[in-house]
């Protein structure tokens, strides 16, 4: 009898274990589903992604990961639906003024303004990696 109950009360905090296991594993889900960036680190990433264009490297992973972070983290939410037809990609030197606007736009502290969020879609829609 004895046995049995300490197998009852051992299987019990595993499940409360397993609960609360669970619990973290689906909060830690939530916060990749939906990262938020902070000023400095959206700043960071659009110098970032200057540099690569400096350096021609904009078909690089880095790169590809570094444009996704400033276009999906950064700013306000795209309230404008993105347009049918996508406007032809831009050049390496177009690319670097629209990523150098938006470290302006954050140093001015205007991350979360209509402005930046026109300046990243632009950026979005013709900067992709190559």
């Amino acid at each position: 009898m004895r046995r049995e109950h300490m197998l009852r009360r051992n299987m019990g905090r595993l499940a409360g274990g397993s609960a609360v296991a669970a619990a973290i594993a689906l909060i830690g889900t939530a916060a990749a589903a939906a990262p938020i960036s902070t000023p400095a680190s959206c700043r960071e990433a659009a110098n970032g992604l200057i540099s690569l264009l400096d350096a021609k490297q904009d078909d690089t992973a880095l790169y590809r990961d570094t444009y996704r972070v400033v276009v999906n983290t950064c700013g306000p939410a795209a309230k404008a639906p993105r347009p049918a037809t996508p406007p032809s990609p831009a050049g390496r030197a177009q690319c670097r003024d629209l990523a150098a606007t938006m470290v302006d736009i954050i140093e001015d502290d205007a991350m979360d303004s209509p402005k930046f969020a026109a300046t990243r879609d632009m950026f979005a829609a013709t900067c992709g990696p190559r």
